[in-house]
């Protein structure tokens, strides 16, 4: 497994939201969507916003 740093945008600044450890970016941003709670809670996002949040993945060195 890879780690990858995955971003989103909120209120047109991106933000680092954490660190995933995954087999490839795919799969990091759906583990980074998947964790709901933590989009509307700490960003104040909707229910129904969360399919069209911005986000961008990085992968990290080894």
């Amino acid at each position: 497994m890879k780690q990858f740093k995955v971003f989103i945008e909120h209120e047109d600044t991106w933000h680092s939201f954490g660190t995933f450890q995954a087999d490839n970016s795919e799969m990091a941003l759906e583990l980074a969507r998947s964790s709901k709670r933590e989009l509307i809670d700490q960003y104040s996002f909707t229910e129904e916003e969360l399919p069209f949040i911005n986000m961008e993945v990085e992968e990290l060195p080894s």
